[in-house]
């Protein structure tokens, strides 16, 4: 058991210290590239660049956590191995996946643990991140206008909205309240929802029941049905929003319930689709490119053996990861079905790394 907790320790200190580099070196550069392009045009403060970077995090770790945990199964088994720690646990009659085992109890936890950052923490971190760029930043204060508040005010109107789509940037259950220079209502309309129209720049009312009042009699006059109305209000929906909903930003239940709302008004949802099912494979990574470093990593023949073990072990992650981009690209066409885009190459892998795993425990 000991040895068990001395292995797993290796691999989780190789893990977060790899985390750590890659991610120190992906904002420093990324930090060089924006400071002068961006930060100085807008004039940003330091509190406010130290918030954008920071709701970056958890984005950027889950994109890059899979080759990271390659990486430390890679330096931790070569090390093991250069000791002679392996080949002593080999001569004790383990096989290679037991001695392996701390390695892959760890990748499990991290494959869980992308999971639920994906699923509980980005969609709030990605909001924040998309509140800090264009509200703070960029200043733009449309965004605060359909994020924070149900209401939009215009010269003597007010439009009053329970809910914002933001696939097809409609409002719903829509109350437009129109008065005279005096503040006195005039005129009441209610609709099922609202788009708006771009040719004219204004928010136009579906399905209206409109109210008139005279104010001097405080008396309604009669209630007339119209399925268009044409609003005052000139507020366009921010396109933040629209960005907000990228696949990759929402939970796997956020993206299934905006599949279902574009389903239903008739939409074409074929990537969103694709992207649902590569949300549940893409975690599996982690554990996948462990089983990758074994039959390499364990080697103790020749140093030329285990360069070219690395070197493989790289290459095959480069291919699953542009197999995965390919894939994606075929089955929004609809040449392929999403969920055999969504597997395939973790299929590839694990056949892969199991056929690799065999020969070596033969061999030895």
């Amino acid at each position: 058991m000991r040895i068990w907790w001395y292995i797993a320790f290796q691999f989780l200190k190789n893990i977060i210290a790899i985390l750590i580099l890659v991610l120190l070196i992906y904002f420093i550069l990324t930090y060089m590239e924006e400071s002068q392009r961006y930060f100085d045009k807008y004039d940003v403060p330091h509190n406010v660049i130290f918030r954008y970077y920071f709701w970056q995090l958890p984005a950027i770790t889950i994109q890059l956590l899979p080759f990271v945990v390659l990486v430390a199964g890679i330096i931790t088994n070569w090390v093991l191995a250069k000791h002679g720690e392996i080949a002593a646990l080999r001569a004790a009659g383990l096989s290679i996946m037991r001695v392996s085992f701390p390695l892959i109890s760890i990748a499990l936890a991290f494959m869980v643990a992308h999971f639920m950052i994906s699923e509980f923490i980005l969609p709030a971190s990605s909001n924040r991140f998309y509140r800090v760029q264009y509200e703070e930043i960029e200043k733009n204060n449309a965004v605060a206008l359909f994020t924070d508040s149900t209401w939009l005010k215009a010269i003597n109107t007010i439009l009053h909205f329970d809910e914002y789509d933001e696939i097809k940037q409609e409002l719903f259950n829509v109350e437009y309240f129109k008065t005279n220079s005096e503040g006195s209502i005039v005129q009441i309309v209610h609709a099922k929802s609202g788009y708006f129209e771009e040719n004219i720049s204004r928010w136009v009312l579906r399905d209206t029941l409109t109210f008139n009042f005279d104010f001097q009699t405080e008396s309604s006059l009669k209630a007339e049905i119209k399925p268009l109305y044409v609003t005052n209000v000139d507020f366009a929906p921010p396109k933040v929003l629209m960005r907000s909903s990228e696949s990759s930003q929402i939970s796997f239940w956020q993206l299934k319930k905006l599949i279902d709302k574009a389903e239903i008004a008739g939409a074409n949802v074929s990537d969103r689709m694709v992207d649902l099912y590569f949300k549940l494979s893409t975690p599996f990574a982690n554990l996948l490119f462990v089983f990758l470093t074994i039959p390499f990593a364990l080697k103790k023949e020749r140093n030329e053996e285990k360069y070219i073990g690395i070197v493989i072990c790289i290459a095959a992650s480069l291919l699953y990861w542009f197999g995965n981009i390919s894939l994606r690209s075929f089955a929004i066409k609809g040449s392929i079905n999403p969920i055999f885009a969504a597997w395939a190459m973790n299929f590839i892998v694990a056949l892969l790394s199991y056929g690799l795993i065999r020969k070596l425990d033969k061999g030895q």
